[in-house]
């Protein structure tokens, strides 16, 4: 599956499941995460990279990752529709 076909179906499972989604574009920054993913009422944010089938981030996105979590942040990247799902049902267990 392409990126822009699995970042559709993430918008829209989010958007069915209450959750707010933000494409994140960051001009002075290259290698932020794609999405940002916000739970109502809990304050939990996560950042989310999506990625086409059998790809990987690149070693600027795995650091700017890196450096997210370091400050905190809870942020995930995967390639598949179903993992996702898993990941934003529990986000902050895996």
């Amino acid at each position: 599956m392409r990126e822009s076909e699995l970042e559709r179906k993430v918008v829209a499972w989010c958007r069915r499941e209450g959750l707010l989604t933000y494409k994140f574009v960051s001009p002075s920054s290259r290698g932020v995460p794609d999405r940002l993913i916000i739970y109502p009422g809990s304050g939990l944010v996560v950042f989310l990279e999506l990625k086409q089938r059998g790809a990987e981030p690149t070693a600027l996105q795995l650091h700017e990752m890196a450096r997210l979590r370091s400050a905190g942040c809870t942020v995930h990247w995967s390639d598949n529709f179903d993992d996702i799902v898993k990941i934003l049902k529990n986000p902050t267990k895996l």
